[in-house]
Parts: C-alpha cells; sequence; structure tokens
C-alpha cells in the first residue's frame, strides 16, 4: 500500500490523499486550498484557469486525476461537505466515481442550487455509516463522527494485508460525542498508520467548550434580554443551528431564519435519517425570513418552489420588526439592508464562527453597523475541530503503528505529545 499526501502535511484545508495497491487507486478528499502562498486565498483565485490553478499549485499535479487528462482513478471519496474537502470536485475527470454520505451529497447538492460552489456532474455514489464498501483490492469502512460539517465521515480502509485509519475533521465535544466513542470501540487496533487532523494544535489558546454548554450561555446571555437577537454562524453547521433554537424554544422566543438556512434544514430532515428541526407545523415557532436580494435570486435563477415551499412560515420586515424583541434570528453581511428595512435596533449580536473570519471587511462594515444600530456585540464559539486531549484520546485508544499529522499548521507539535509520530511532505510517496 501506498500513500501520497498531496496537501496538508503542512497547513490545514485543500487535503488531497491519494491511497494505491498494484491494481487499485482512490483519492480521499479533494479539497479547495484555505491558503495561498501562507496567506488566505482570495476568491479571485478560483476565476482563473487550470493551467494558471497548476502552476500556483491550487491544482497539485496529479496525473489522471482532471477532466483535461486521462482517467487514472478507481474513486474519490469525500469525508465532509466543506470546501477545503470537495472543492476540487469541479475539476475532476468526469468518469471517476465519487463516494459519499447521504448528507455530504445533499449539502453538496444545496451549496451548488445556491451559487456557494459551482456546479458539476459527477458519478455520486452514496455510502452508509459503518457498511464496508468495496473500490477494487481496498476495503473502506466509513464511520459517522462528530464535527461541525453534517454527516462527517472517517475512514479505515484495508486491503488484503495493510490498514489505514484516516479521521478527517473531528471533534469530541459536539451534539455527537457518541460517535467519537463508537469509532474508537469500532476502529480496527495497531493500524499500519493513523492519519489524524491536527487543526487546533495551532489554536491551543481558543477556548473549546462542549456544544450544550454553549447552548447553556446563550440562555444565561438571553434570558433577561428584552431586544432582538442575531446571531451569525455557518447554515451548514447544523450543531450550531440547534443550539440556537433549544435556546429559542426555552426562552419562548420566535426562531426566525433565511429562506437559504430554510431550505438547508428541509433538505436534510428529507433524508430520513435525523429529526432535524426545520420549518413546518411539526415547528410552530420557526419562521422563514426572505432576505430581498436572496429571494431575487431564487425566484429568477434557481426555481420558485425553494421559496415558495416556506409561504406558510413567511415572516415579513413589519411582523419582525413588530415582534424583534421576542426573536432569535440567523443573520449574515449580506443582509444588512433587509435588517435595516425591518428596523431591528438595540439587540444582541452574537458572532458564533472562528474569529479569523471577522477580518473581512465585509463583516467588519457589518458589525460596525449593528453597532451603530444599537446592538451589543458578543462572540460566542466552539471550535468544530479535535483538542490535543481528544487526539491523544484516539492515538492511545486505537494505538496505530504511526501516527501521521494531517490538516496542521504545526505537525511539528505531535512531536513529544505521544510516541511513533511520522512527519510527510507533501507529494512524496511512502510505503507501508
Amino acid at each position: 500500500m501506498n500513500v501520497t499526501i498531496y496537501r496538508g502535511t503542512k497547513e490545514i484545508g485543500g487535503t488531497l490523499i491519494e491511497v494505491c495497491s498494484s491494481s487499485t487507486r482512490i483519492l480521499i478528499d479533494a479539497g479547495y486550498p484555505l491558503f495561498l502562498n501562507n496567506e488566505p486565498i482570495t476568491d479571485d483565485v478560483a476565476k482563473r484557469s487550470y493551467s494558471e490553478l497548476l502552476a500556483l499549485g491550487v491544482l497539485p499535479d496529479i496525473k489522471g486525476l482532471y477532466a483535461w487528462d486521462w482517467k487514472g482513478f478507481d474513486a474519490i471519496v469525500i469525508s465532509h461537505a466543506h470546501i477545503d474537502h470537495y472543492g476540487l470536485l469541479k475539476y475532476i475527470h468526469p468518469s471517476i466515481p465519487v463516494y459519499l454520505s447521504a448528507g455530504t451529497e445533499t449539502l453538496i447538492r444545496v451549496s451548488q442550487l445556491f451559487k456557494i460552489c459551482e456546479k458539476f456532474t459527477l458519478n455520486m455514489r452514496r455510502f452508509t455509516m459503518y457498511e464496508p464498501f468495496e473500490i477494487g483490492e481496498f476495503s473502506i469502512r466509513p464511520f459517522l463522527m462528530d464535527h461541525s460539517a453534517f454527516d462527517a465521515a472517517a475512514f479505515e480502509i484495508s486491503d488484503k494485508e495493510k490498514t489505514i485509519i484516516y479521521t478527517g475533521d473531528f471533534r469530541g465535544h459536539g451534539r455527537k460525542a457518541v460517535c467519537l466513542d463508537r469509532f474508537i470501540d469500532k476502529a480496527k487496533k495497531g493500524a499500519c498508520a493513523l492519519l489524524t487532523e491536527g487543526t487546533m494544535f495551532g489554536r491551543q489558546d481558543e477556548e473549546v467548550m462542549t456544544e450544550q454548554e454553549l447552548e447553556e450561555r446563550l440562555i444565561s446571555k438571553i434570558k433577561d434580554f428584552k431586544g432582538p437577537v442575531l446571531f451569525q454562524s455557518s447554515s451548514q453547521n447544523i450543531d450550531r443551528l440547534v443550539s440556537f433554537y433549544r435556546t429559542a424554544v426555552k426562552l419562548d422566543r420566535i426562531f426566525v431564519v433565511d429562506v437559504y438556512t430554510a431550505n438547508v434544514l428541509y433538505e436534510l430532515r428529507q433524508l430520513g435519517n435525523n429529526h432535524l428541526p426545520y420549518p413546518s407545523g411539526d415547528y410552530p415557532n420557526i419562521k422563514v425570513f426572505y432576505p430581498y436580494r436572496l429571494t431575487q435570486m431564487i425566484f429568477n435563477e434557481i426555481g420558485e418552489e425553494y421559496a415558495k415551499r416556506f409561504s406558510p412560515f413567511y415572516i415579513s420586515k413589519n411582523n419582525l420588526k413588530a415582534k424583534q424583541s421576542n426573536v432569535v434570528m440567523t443573520c449574515r453581511p449580506s443582509m444588512r439592508t433587509d435588517i435595516e428595512i425591518a428596523g431591528l435596533q438595540n439587540g444582541l449580536f452574537v458572532y458564533s464562527l472562528w474569529s479569523g473570519y471577522r477580518d473581512n471587511k465585509h463583516q467588519k462594515e457589518f458589525e460596525n453597523y449593528l453597532n451603530r444600530s444599537g446592538f451589543i456585540i458578543d462572540v460566542l464559539h466552539t471550535s468544530g475541530h479535535a483538542t490535543p486531549s481528544e487526539i491523544l484520546r484516539i492515538i492511545t485508544e486505537l494505538e496505530p503503528k504511526q501516527v501521521i499529522p494531517i490538516h496542521t499548521m504545526v505537525p511539528d507539535a505531535f512531536i513529544g505529545f505521544t510516541e511513533n509520530v511520522v512527519l510527510k511532505e507533501d507529494g512524496k510517496t511512502f510505503s507501508l
């Protein structure tokens, strides 16, 4: 078994891992990078030609992977629906099948629909968590993991002689923390190698709390507050949406989501394998707000059914203004004009994303506007990634022969943290 980490041995995001045998070649994740030349990658880079992207290293030079090349891979396997793990799929050779979970496929489809990522047509094949599937000589067993992406997976990859385990992105302090227990219990002990994420090794000054603790802090902040509560989180961070939803229910407030977030919750609920709250008669305190520009895009470019399906749960700007002291509502910078027209003011704004995103120009302008409108600005977030202690637990209990750090800016931090650490280089193949 040969392994090549094309990107990730010294950076977070943009993960691509090739695993091959004598007759089978697969790629685990096809991530778009978060950084270029050690700086956050800018939006304009994605608009460049594929030849430029190859020259920049955004597209690693991997023979047989891309649409303009020959088909050299038997499959691609995607761990979860974050762009730094699937964002290169639009460049992939269309004859290569892509394996992913039902939740991951749904989130990618919704992202394409709402133009968050570009559309691409590939041969998508769903796997079921914990059920092994075969690709050539490899047997791959997916494990449901606790992460800020819904339906995220880790993988145990085996041929007849060797086994490697890839954690994907994970944590043990979310609403699915039991998944980490199950993974440790069921995954193979003594695997040849464990490829584990190490995002938080570069952020050890960040406070980490459980989602339940975050919910309790929200309740404490909001329970005696008299004005509107706006919060900004990823619309695809389902755990976080549930934390704010539960807070609203417990405080007898109206939970208001924009029409994009409503579609995310609706589409995931239709999978039938969860009990997510979504705008419907079963959840009477959930209302749907229609931001002007987003609603225009839905009617003109996406399909009016994605707006009309929530008509019974619509809350108008006038109604929102009248009831503003009793709402907990999703928001984002693009909704500034809508918030202004609705007359929301003298409220609480809770930022619930990684703090690094606050350096964005549009984010700063949005928060400055809210501040001028009388909003108190607060930050309450917990990471979607594993703490060092959670990583150490996996290493200790799975007892791999090698520990290979990935998805980390500081792989050297693993040295001395645990035994059997082997640091690798991007693009250099190693054998197991």
